[in-house]
């Protein structure tokens, strides 16, 4: 699908000094699928936050990587509502 492709990029570029300033230096967010759901008429992005800094404050991943996620969302998207679900990925 390509709006999972445009939301990458959007991510990777436009908003990734936001990503950088709010979750720390080397993070970054990996969209892994992006579904219409038919009988709730919107779609579901699944996707990962990737972080180093194991000092980040729970709330703000919590609120934060959906919020970017919506903000990329509102350029790529056709105005339907979006449900997002997220992971986060500490390396060790």
């Amino acid at each position: 699908m390509q709006r999972k492709k445009y939301l990458q990029k959007i991510l990777d570029t436009a908003l990734k000094n936001r990503i950088t300033n709010m979750f720390g230096e080397n993070s970054y967010i990996t969209i892994t699928n992006l579904i219409y759901v038919k009988s709730k008429d919107n779609y579901m992005i699944n996707a990962i936050l990737h972080i180093d800094d194991l000092e980040t404050d729970l709330e703000l991943i919590r609120d934060g990587a959906p919020l970017i996620i919506k903000q990329a969302w509102t350029v790529v998207g056709d105005k339907k509502p979006i449900m997002v679900n997220f992971s986060v990925d500490i390396p060790e």
